[in-house]
């Protein structure tokens, strides 16, 4: 992309540096979905054809530049999006906006991405992401009304057309110059946001770090991952190709619908004990220990009002222990051990970052505590 919103912070939290190894190479590829905390690159006519290197070294999804504003189309991109199928990855594409805050003019570049994404057999369902920053084709400085309102505008056009539209800026203009409110209130969790914390090769995100935006799916967290010279992402939550789409991305895609893909098995860690449901959300008596694996089948199932993994027949366990939950620390925060004692080689989690928690409170001695890695919790009171 070609422009990124850098901030340059010296620190690094030790305790991410631990959770980012706990999570690498966990995802089995797949071409229909990701893992949360699955690494994936986005690409343009800047990079090869070939995405074999980006897989090799741990990517599990590839989005793809199809086209900007209503006249340039990536050469690239077709090969691109067939090598991300060949190599077994997760294929997205984006659009770079020329429209600024245009509703008129975004709704042209919208049929404009649409027809580019089909031109490059994009799967029906995929993720298409719109990628409005500030350039000189693509102007920030209208009211933040009039921005959203394009915005919105974009991503209507590409819901209608059978695919899930996503938002990508930096995290200055996704606070400053878009009502993110108004977009996650029609898509949540559809936010792509760039974030960085130092420049130069980065292998793995430092969550401590991570950018105080709720409705985030994907956080691109460099531009030089793992020295490859592309710009490294990681999901923040699950992804998958809908298999509701309104309608085919081409005729290719329309003779073998996404809900017609094989249904993916994908390698997960056990954060915390968990129980083992029916698919009516019943306790069956069985559990599974912290730090142990699973294979989950498929995404995320709602039962009741919790969210759950499937991980054999009729055999369901809550994502929550998975995954984790997404809090937003209130506090300043330090970290301590299973038996309650401050792990002082941790540092200070800052106040308005967030940070994931496994499982429901649980008690150290007369404190109350959530786990947010193997071994390492912080306090209850601490995060909301």
């Amino acid at each position: 992309m070609k422009f990124k919103h850098l901030k340059l912070l010296a620190l690094v939290s030790t305790l991410t540096a631990a959770v980012s190894m706990s999570f690498a190479g966990l995802a089995q590829a797949s071409t229909t979905s990701a893992s949360s905390r699955s690494y994936g690159v986005d690409v343009s006519s800047y990079q090869p054809n070939s995405t074999t290197s980006y897989s090799k070294a741990g990517a599990q999804f590839v989005i793809v530049k199809v086209s900007e504003g209503i006249s340039y189309r990536n050469p690239n991109a077709k090969a691109q999006v067939a090598s991300a199928k060949a190599n077994n990855l997760l294929p997205m594409a984006y659009h770079f906006a020329n429209f600024g805050s245009s509703s008129s003019r975004a709704k042209s570049e919208a049929d404009y991405a649409i027809a580019s994404a089909k031109a490059v057999s994009l799967p029906a369902g995929s993720y298409l992401a719109i990628d409005w920053e500030t350039s000189s084709s693509n102007s920030t400085s209208g009211s933040k009304s009039a921005n959203t309102s394009a915005i919105m505008a974009f991503m209507k056009k590409v819901k209608a057309a059978g695919y899930q539209p996503l938002l990508y800026s930096g995290a200055y203009l996704l606070n400053n110059a878009i009502n993110t409110s108004t977009v996650k209130a029609t898509y949540p969790n559809s936010l792509w946001v760039a974030y960085y914390t130092s420049s130069g090769r980065i292998d793995a995100p430092d969550f401590s770090y991570f950018p105080s935006i709720n409705g985030v799916i994907i956080w691109q967290f460099t531009e030089n991952w793992k020295g490859l010279n592309v710009d490294g992402n990681i999901s923040v939550l699950p992804l998958s190709i809908s298999s509701s789409s309104s309608s085919s991305s081409s005729s290719s895609s329309s003779k073998t619908p996404a809900s017609q893909a094989p249904v993916s098995k994908t390698k997960k860690k056990i954060m915390s004990k968990s129980y083992v449901y029916t698919s009516a959300g019943k306790k069956t008596g069985a559990y599974k220990n912290a730090y142990t694996y699973v294979y989950v089948i498929g995404g995320i199932i709602k039962i009741g009002s919790s969210n759950y993994y499937k991980i054999g027949t009729n055999q369901y366990i809550k994502v929550r222990n998975v995954d984790g939950t997404a809090r937003k620390l209130v506090h300043d925060a330090w970290t301590y051990n299973s038996k309650g004692k401050r792990v002082k080689s941790v540092a200070t989690l800052k106040k308005g970052k967030q940070v994931f928690t496994y499982g429901g409170k649980r008690k150290i001695g007369k404190k109350t505590y959530y786990r947010i890695n193997v071994g390492r919790y912080i306090k209850a009171g601490n995060v909301k």
